[in-house]
């Protein structure tokens, strides 16, 4: 008798949350942004449940500053487990990349493919202790009615993508303001520093900046010397040469809102808080600073 060979399960990468335009999605559903191994960018709707713990593996992740990516475990046909995997640099700058693509229009460049296989496999010899734990827990939980088959749809405009929590961010959106400068650890690159910052979007990021930046801003703070340093509000720029710096001043309500900002991800891990007016005041002040025309 012949051995039939398990087909390899078909385990994907998640990307983000979406939403098709005037789409009404099912309460307790969310659909979610994926690509699998080959490249092929679909969205599938999943339970909610599949979304928080994809969310929270994301903010624990985020709250240990490790590098990560989350990988869908194929349990039956487009029903997925999320697990969070700890990734290298490399693989960071892939996952920027391909959802950048995925977004844009849905079709991965060959040099982001090879990627994929080796992050997606990272958590294959554990997959069936995640598997049974996850059910375990499903089990415990309130029931909830799963579909047979999750409804698969090719890639869709970016206008329609729901912004309620990215797990990666291509791009960032400039000025960015420096909340916090967090100590190095075993996974920082040489000559780099890690900054807490918000976007111009109202996004909370990590990101790694030269050294030398992060010393120009130390020494130029000081220079603004005594209470004044307290009310001043960093922004870096970006330009084809680099960063750049920039220099605002701001309220002690804008101040005390940004630290607030500052602490709740350092509690929490996640970057994602509604915004306040103070703080949302502060982003378009950021903005209008560096769009007035230089004399």
């Amino acid at each position: 008798m012949g051995i039939i060979k398990r087909k390899q399960p078909n385990d994907v990468l998640f990307l983000q949350p979406v939403r098709l335009a005037d789409e009404k999605i099912p309460r307790g559903k969310v659909r979610m942004l994926y690509c699998d191994v080959s490249g092929k960018v679909y969205s599938s709707i999943v339970s909610r449940m599949v979304y928080e713990r994809a969310r929270d593996g994301a903010a624990g992740m985020a709250h240990r500053r490790r590098s990560f990516a989350t990988v869908g475990l194929e349990t039956a046909p487009g029903q997925f487990i999320p697990a969070t995997v700890e990734v290298g640099q490399k693989e960071v700058w892939a996952l920027e990349h391909i959802l950048e693509h995925a977004l844009k229009n849905g079709i991965l460049p060959d040099i982001l493919k090879k990627y994929l296989k080796s992050i997606i496999r990272l958590n294959e010899s554990e997959r069936v202790t995640i598997i049974s734990e996850y059910r375990k827990r499903r089990r415990q939980a309130q029931p909830e009615a799963t579909p047979k088959v999750l409804e698969r749809l090719p890639y869709y405009q970016e206008d329609d993508m729901e912004v309620s929590m990215p797990i990666y961010k291509a791009e960032y959106s400039y000025p960015l303001i420096v909340l916090k400068t967090l100590s190095s650890d075993g996974h920082t690159p040489h000559n780099t520093r890690k900054l807490l910052i918000l976007d111009s979007d109202g996004d909370m990021a990590i990101i790694e900046v030269p050294t030398r930046l992060v010393r120009m801003m130390e020494i130029e703070l000081t220079e603004h010397g005594g209470k004044k340093r307290g009310n001043t509000c960093v922004l870096i720029l970006k330009n084809p040469d680099g960063y750049t710096l920039s220099y605002m001043s701001v309220s002690r309500q804008q101040k005390k809102s940004l630290e607030t900002l500052t602490r709740y991800f350092e509690e929490t891990g996640s970057s994602k808080q509604r915004v306040s007016l103070s703080v949302k005041s502060v982003i378009t002040r950021a903005k209008d600073s560096v769009s007035l025309p230089t004399r």
